[in-house]
């Protein structure tokens, strides 16, 4: 990935969006390796999304009210693509994602929970803490699995426990570990993913016009309009749609990757609908 590249986040709030804020904030700063494309929300009066729109933020807002989680989900997704999203921090995102949509997202997806995981799972850490009498209590970043807060813990901040803590005396502290937790972990899981080959390949990929991309054990597929034109596997591989079936390229230390983006893009227009290449294509 060049130096000057950096990768695009979504951040899904239901609410005030603090976590979110401090995001965004990190985000301004000049080695920061993420940038905030869009802040989407199930709710379209959540503060958040006030505060982000004032920060030049692009937003989103689709209320689930009366429409199937799939269709609701396929929304979300669509805003997130069409965004150049690359990976998605969930900032106090109140809904539970679906199988699908962490599937379509694996390894790309972190949240930050307020507790010690495995500790406390779910609602009312606080409490929990406090009625168990741990000594500290704190918040943890997590990659989202299709099990409850139980992804690999990126990261954590630990919080003492105050004789006579109220939950929320505690949370209170606990949020401000949270936000400065948040940006680091965040930003060590961007710069360690930077330089893998599925990361590069994934970064011309979905920069096509309405590429989206599938995972499926170690491999990853890029499509538009339901059409593959390029995957890979764990081990390297990549395989692209070319005039003559399928190309396939070893993604060494020393690979050429102005070859490999035109390999790609190539195939996205082999496989592209003729109405996406009239309108300007890629």
């Amino acid at each position: 990935m060049a130096e000057n590249v950096r990768r695009k986040l979504g951040i899904l709030i239901s609410g005030r969006g603090s976590n979110m804020a401090a995001l965004v904030e990190a985000a301004h700063a000049p080695d920061c390796p993420f940038e905030v494309a869009l802040v989407a929300s199930d709710k379209p009066e959540a503060a958040g999304l006030a505060w982000a729109a004032e920060q030049g933020v692009a937003t989103f807002a689709q209320s689930p009210k009366g429409m199937p989680k799939a269709e609701y989900e396929a929304r979300i997704d669509a805003a997130l693509r069409n965004a150049g999203v690359e990976l998605i921090a969930l900032a106090g995102y109140m809904r539970l994602l679906s199988p699908a949509f962490v599937e379509r997202w694996a390894g790309r997806i972190l949240n930050i929970h307020p507790s010690l995981l495995p500790k406390y799972k779910g609602l009312d850490t606080h409490v929990r803490a406090i009625e168990a009498r741990d000594a500290v209590a704190g918040c943890s970043v997590h990659l989202v699995t299709e099990e409850l807060d139980a992804g690999t813990v990126l990261g954590q901040a630990e919080v003492p426990v105050n004789l006579g803590d109220t939950a929320e005396a505690l949370a209170a502290r606990v949020l401000v570990e949270e936000h400065r937790l948040y940006p680091r972990i965040l930003a060590e899981f961007v710069r360690s993913m930077a330089d893998t080959p599925l990361a590069r390949v994934r970064s011309v990929a979905l920069a096509l016009p309405e590429a989206e991309e599938e995972n499926e054990g170690d491999t990853s597929s890029f499509s538009v309009d339901g059409t593959v034109f390029a995957r890979i596997t764990g081990d390297g591989a990549l395989a692209t749609r070319s005039e003559s079936g399928w190309r396939t390229l070893t993604l060494t230390e020393d690979a050429d990757w102005t070859v490999i983006g035109d390999a790609i893009a190539r195939g996205w227009e082999l496989s592209a609908p003729q109405a996406l290449l009239e309108a300007g294509g890629r």
